[in-house]
């Protein structure tokens, strides 16, 4: 039997919380692992919405998986395996024609040179991004001797890149990604695949200040997908986490944090639904920000600074997921797995444009994945739509729910003539249902908004940058910290190893 000092609980079963949990059992913790959800990996584990038809999570993007961060796991022992090529993007174009984007090419595009030159200033600031991305962020309040060296080498780094690209990097972090885009290419579809990517965990369009540093990071930090989608990353962490010998209890609802009461106050015990508590002197928090030091910490313990700070964390959700299932497999335009209908960054700008009046987007642009394409399964395709307001005008009434639905088959129609013929079964997630079934607060599949004043030492906030909390033995490791969003699998190592002392 573990001591109270030897035992260690994480809250929340999402990757984070997984890869929270194996770094802490890996290190000799006793874990004990707790979710309300009753399905591993949260949004990102595998969803059965129809009969014979499921999805390996709810997200369209694989590529941004923090694999050095998750590399100690051992995962690719336990059956996980990574694709041997890039996956393209494909751009529907007016005309129908399609523009595919590789990593270091196009196909069916007019900018191919000044591509090729963007594409390599990118890898050159891929090394400085990719380190940023896979590090804890240094202290910001009260930086220390080693927070002084690691930002002394990051900024070495920089002035390494030779001063033209360090002063273009400069340049362009906080420009909207509309205006860089604009200076580079002059086909709109390429602007609109490319930007498109950014958009998911933001409330804002391609005009907005800021979106160019989510463009370069995501492209820079971009890798080759798990095969078998986010799921797949899932099932490696239960199998190593159960290796481990992980204590996982689902379907159990954290209700307190409790704490002594000296004057620095440390954790001494979780309380779950029912009354049982577990005692441990320390707890990772996978779940977001919010309702963790908030509503799960007893009143009292947190200064009002930082409570302040947690109450202006942004969690807007701005995405629906449409999962649809076909009698057959589906074929996508110019045999696409992943398909934007954007041909423009016009239409991307219109449907953010409907967020500010909490309105449907009239005409809405599609994100579709074709699993079954890469599963060789039964006709599932997964659709993410950018500008649906959590906080919709009117509510989500029936009425609403109908309205967007049909103006998403109208779009599919659009994009893939004849699908509505052999569709069977569909399952429609607005950003409430993503709140009430897996826990998002505000339908926000990121954990919090991906914006300039959201990221790095600023996720969550600059007094908990380095995942610890003022209360002892509490840390944060969920979405919302470094890197979070969608750089899944990081945030939860990292904070696993900073409350080891690493």
């Amino acid at each position: 039997m573990a001591t109270r000092s030897e035992r260690a609980v994480v809250l929340g079963a999402d990757i984070e919380g997984l890869a929270a949990a194996a770094t802490l059992a890996a290190a000799g913790k006793e874990v004990h692992l707790f979710d309300g959800l009753t399905n591993p990996g949260g949004a990102g584990g595998t969803l059965e919405f129809h009969p014979g038809h499921h999805v390996p999570g709810l997200f369209n993007e694989t590529a941004l998986v923090r694999r050095k961060l998750i590399a100690g796991l051992g995962l690719e022992q336990l059956g996980l395996k990574w694709k041997g090529r890039e996956s393209p993007l494909h751009v529907l174009r007016d005309n129908g024609e399609v523009l595919t984007i590789l990593r270091h090419s196009l196909a069916g595009g007019q900018d191919t040179g000044s591509y090729a030159r963007w594409r390599a200033w990118v890898d050159r600031m891929a090394p400085l991004v990719c380190e940023v991305l896979d590090d804890a962020p240094p202290e910001a309040a009260d930086p220390g001797v080693m927070d002084l060296f690691s930002l002394a080498r990051k900024g070495f780094k920089l002035r390494t890149l030779g001063e033209k690209d360090m002063m273009e990097l400069l340049r362009i972090v906080t420009m909207p990604a509309w205006d860089w885009m604009e200076e580079n290419f002059e086909d709109p579809a390429l602007r609109a695949g490319l930007v498109s990517l950014t958009l998911p965990g933001t409330v804002v369009g391609p005009r907005a200040a800021g979106t160019t540093a989510m463009l370069l990071m995501q492209e820079a930090g971009r890798g080759v997908e798990p095969e078998g989608g986010l799921a797949a990353v899932v099932s490696a962490l239960v199998a190593r986490c159960d290796q481990l010998g992980v204590q996982m209890q689902l379907g159990v609802q954290p209700e307190r944090i409790h704490a002594d009461s000296s004057a620095q106050p440390g954790v001494q015990s979780v309380e779950l639904s029912g009354g049982r508590r577990v005692d441990a002197g320390l707890v990772v928090s996978t779940l977001d920000p919010k309702r963790t030091l908030l509503e799960l910490v007893q009143p009292g313990l947190i200064p009002l600074h930082v409570e302040a700070e947690v109450e202006g964390w942004r969690m807007r959700g701005s995405s629906a997921v449409y999962l649809l299932a076909f009698s057959s497999a589906i074929e996508l335009p110019g045999g696409a797995e992943r398909l934007i209908t954007a041909s423009t960054p016009e239409e991307l700008e219109r449907a953010a444009d409907a967020l500010k009046y909490r309105q449907l987007p009239a005409s809405p642009w599609l994100d579709i994945r074709n699993w079954s394409r890469e599963s060789e399964g039964p006709g599932t395709l997964s659709i993410h739509v950018h500008g649906v307001p959590h906080e919709l005008d009117g509510g989500w009434t029936d009425a609403a729910r109908g309205d967007l639905r049909d103006r998403l088959l109208a779009a599919l129609e659009t994009a893939v003539p004849g699908a509505r013929e052999s569709l069977v079964g569909e399952r429609l997630l607005t950003p409430v249902d993503l709140e009430a079934e897996f826990g998002l607060r505000g339908g926000q599949l990121h954990g919090g908004e991906e914006v300039l004043d959201q990221l790095w030492v600023q996720r969550p906030a600059l007094s908990l940058c380095r995942y610890e909390t003022p209360l002892e033995g509490l840390f944060l490791g969920g979405a919302g910290c470094h890197p979070g969003g969608a750089f899944v699998g990081g945030a939860g190592v990292l904070a696993a190893r900073r409350a080891l002392g690493r």
